[in-house]
């Protein structure tokens, strides 16, 4: 399974801005999905962590995963702001 990163990071804020966390690639997208999330799992959940298995699995692009995930943030009501990857 070959991570790679994405184009541009995502900033996210869990436990009321306590804990904040910067993803750039579908690795560690999975392991705030799967280790980190709060208990409010809806369906943009779920299809997040599929896209996540299908991105490891290559049927699915990097920044699907991301998209995913911004949208399982937004349904979970978790702040997310966009941040420039550094190169």
């Amino acid at each position: 399974m070959d991570d790679i990163a994405w184009h541009e990071s995502v900033l996210f804020e869990l436990n009321d801005r306590q804990d904040v966390i910067t993803v750039s690639s579908s690795l560690q997208a999975a392991d705030l999905l799967l280790n980190k999330w709060p208990k409010k799992r809806g369906p943009s959940y779920k299809l997040a962590v599929m896209t996540c298995l299908d991105s490891f699995r290559g049927k699915q692009p990097p920044e699907l995963v991301r998209q995913d995930l911004i949208a399982a943030a937004i349904e979970a009501h978790i702040y997310v702001k966009p941040q420039p990857t550094r190169t």
